[in-house]
């Protein structure tokens, strides 16, 4: 690059910009802490069979309507190797349906970390990522991490109008938990089937 004043000045404008940007979340991120709100968990299942087809499961979400009964239609797009965009349709215990869509970047055969951009009404952020990693016991420990932002202006719309954030935190454990969970028990299935 030259030392054209023009872009010298544009370099500073956007840094500038940037950081400001950066700054502001770091500071709301910081606020946020002991926030109620904000919340992680994860689930592990043990596994008697490859990473790899542990991973495999998860990976080919493209399949997953007709691997996970709470999954009820699916659409995965994988322009570049290892980055995917997903876009599928859960069923909720209540028989109620809802759409979400995630970006994944996808580390054969150890992880998969993704970010939620549709989100079910309770949510403002879902973050997380599927870990197959070897254990001390030689079994693979499958586990599936969440870290959710809980949007309270549809707490009541949702859940009713008596109910507390606490009530939204459990409801949303409990539903993101039960899909996890049943996922990797099928992951486990279908590696396990593989020895």
């Amino acid at each position: 690059m030259d030392d054209d004043p023009a872009g010298l000045e544009w370099i500073d404008r956007a840094v500038d910009r940037n950081s400001g940007a950066e700054l502001a979340a770091l500071k709301a991120h910081a606020e946020r802490a002991g926030d109620e709100t904000l919340f992680s968990f994860e689930d592990t299942v043990h596994i008697e069979g490859a990473a790899e087809d542990a991973y495999a499961f998860v990976d080919e979400a493209r399949l997953w309507d007709r691997r996970l009964p709470h999954v009820s239609a699916v659409q995965l797009t994988e322009d570049t190797p290892g980055l995917q965009r997903l876009r599928m349709d859960t069923v909720a215990k209540d028989g109620s349906t809802h759409t979400t869509e995630s970006f994944r970047v996808c580390f054969p055969h150890d992880r998969i970390v993704y970010k939620q951009v549709t989100l079910p009404a309770l949510m403002t952020v879902h973050t997380g990522y599927w870990t197959f990693l070897p254990a001390a016991d030689g079994r693979v420990a499958a586990t599936s991490q969440h870290t959710v932002v809980l949007n309270t202006a549809n707490i009541a719309a949702v859940l009713g109008p008596r109910a507390t954030v606490a009530d939204a935190r459990a409801y949303v454990r409990d539903a993101l938990g039960a899909n996890s969970r049943a996922t990797l028990g099928h992951a486990k299935d279908h590696a396990e089937s593989r020895r």
